[in-house]
């Protein structure tokens, strides 16, 4: 499948496109926010690695909700059991990753600058996230299932079956 611009503009207007596109936008709302509160509650506490977890408290819920009411707004009753197991599994996934390596990453810049410590900070989170989420998109979605169907591409509903009888 090539990635021509036509192809692209083709898929953004499917009902999956959109919904990836709404997906995307609601990341685009919730990571930037998630940031800059770890960077400040990271200096109201003196600890990233509580100022993590206490973020992921507070925004996973709001995060959840604009997911149930804005990316998964026209589902099947199966496909949005399937939608919110896979959110929630991911989402503790993410923040378990995410704070570990911003807790490694605390140790390793103690003596370094409030900048360093920041950017450092801030680039953990990003991997912990983006570990999980290219595991949950790319390896799981399109690998695994992908190679169920033998090379075939899979529908949405069959990737929805699939996602009920993949053991999480």
């Amino acid at each position: 499948m090539t990635l021509s611009p036509g192809r692209l503009i083709e898929h953004a207007r499917s009902s999956e496109g959109r919904k990836q596109l709404r997906y995307v936008g609601v990341s685009l709302v919730f990571v930037p926010i998630g940031q800059i509160l770890i960077q400040v509650l990271g200096r109201l506490f003196d600890s990233f690695t509580t100022a993590s977890v206490v973020a992921a408290a507070l925004l996973t819920p709001f995060n959840f909700f604009a997911n149930r009411y804005y990316v998964w707004k026209i589902t099947s009753t199966n496909s949005l059991r399937t939608q919110i197991v896979v959110f929630w599994v991911a989402a503790v996934l993410g923040v378990s990753l995410a704070t570990g390596f911003t807790y490694l990453v605390e140790q390793a810049t103690a003596d370094q600058s409030s900048l360093v410590r920041s950017l450092s900070v801030f680039f953990a989170q990003l991997a912990g996230f983006g570990v999980v989420w290219v595991g949950r998109y790319l390896v799981l979605d399109r690998w695994l299932f992908k190679a169920v169907h033998h090379g075939e591409e899979p529908d949405e509903g069959e990737v929805d079956e699939l996602h009920l009888d993949f053991p999480v």
